[in-house]
């Protein structure tokens, strides 16, 4: 019985693993050149103080700032702190990303953990009598 068990979850499992490889396979393949990604995240952060975002470049180097300008061949970063502003090529960066904040999966959780402690705080006073619990 146990051994039936094991199996069947064990070929479910690989399954699962997968088609969560070929998913991301195919997702890698999709959306043209690096240069082209970099570009639409630039395009869609848009420029500004509002803007802020970290820039890892190809060569491990990491920025920080806002998007001063874009063009079809660069943008420029400028540092909130320093104000220096700093051209760089598409070509020379590896990753855009918005600056700080949460991820949507990190917002969801903590939203389910505030609602399951609300719960469980309104189950315990409900419960909770003079002679001790009743529940």
């Amino acid at each position: 019985m146990w051994k039936k068990l094991f199996s069947l979850a064990l070929m479910v499992l690989l399954c699962h693993a997968s088609d969560a490889l070929l998913v991301r396979n195919v997702r890698a393949g999709q959306g043209g050149t690096l240069d082209d990604k970099v570009k639409t995240s630039v395009a869609k952060r848009g420029t500004g103080p509002k803007a802020k975002v970290t820039v890892k470049l190809k060569d491990k180097t990491k920025l920080k700032g806002y998007i001063s300008s874009a063009s079809s061949d660069s943008f420029s970063l400028s540092d909130s702190k320093t104000g220096q502003v700093r051209t760089l090529a598409y070509s020379d960066v590896a990753e855009v990303k918005k600056q700080g904040g949460l991820s949507l999966a990190a917002k969801i959780g903590i939203g389910v953990g505030v609602t399951v402690g609300v719960l469980a705080l309104v189950i315990a006073i409900g419960c909770a009598t003079s002679d001790g619990y009743v529940c």
